[in-house]
């Protein structure tokens, strides 16, 4: 009895599987457009002091502590009170995951570059070197949006990295997840 339990078990799963898909619509439907590491800023700026939301890696440097919103950039904060820690700015890095810091100086990575900062003068930051794709991002992440359900652009490997998804409105779309 046992072994015809697996096959007919197997048969069972198979038979009940949906392989169909849901079907393409033509026109405009809702749903995930790639955005593209060609189709971003990477424009690095130092501004107003804003809420914390998304916190990553945290580094101290002498009194001012720095501190990570992941994907958005680095927060800058006078620590030399810890009971009245003082948010002094925001620099914006849009993409950056992760950062460390030497010395004056801020490295993060800004998608797949490595970016070095001069945080000496927290009025005038600036970018020491950049190293263009020094990380190679390949990952499931980018070839399907965040969350299922829903049709989206196929990613086009000849734009270059995908580095995010928008949902938003997209015309005669070709894959699903």
């Amino acid at each position: 009895m046992k072994k015809y339990f697996y096959p007919v078990f197997l048969m069972i799963v198979l038979w009940s599987c949906d392989n169909s898909g849901p079907g393409f619509p033509e026109g405009e439907v809702v749903g995930y457009r790639p955005v593209y590491s060609s189709d971003v800023d990477l424009t690095i700026s130092m501004g107003e002091a804003r809420e914390i939301v998304n916190t990553g890696k945290i580094f101290r440097q002498g009194d001012i502590v720095l501190l990570n919103e992941v994907s958005e950039g680095v927060h800058f904060i006078n620590n030399a009170d810890p009971i009245n820690p003082v948010n002094l700015g925001f620099l914006t890095i849009k993409g950056s995951t992760d950062m460390s810091v030497r010395g004056d100086v801020l490295y993060v990575n800004q998608y797949a570059d490595i970016v070095a900062l001069d945080f000496s003068d927290l009025q005038s930051i600036s970018e020491i070197s950049r190293q263009k794709n020094a990380f190679e991002v390949v990952s499931s992440a980018q070839l399907t949006p965040p969350q299922s359900g829903y049709y989206f652009e196929c990613v086009d490997g000849s734009r270059g990295q995908v580095v995010d998804w928008q949902l938003t409105t997209i015309t005669n779309p070709k894959c699903y997840r």
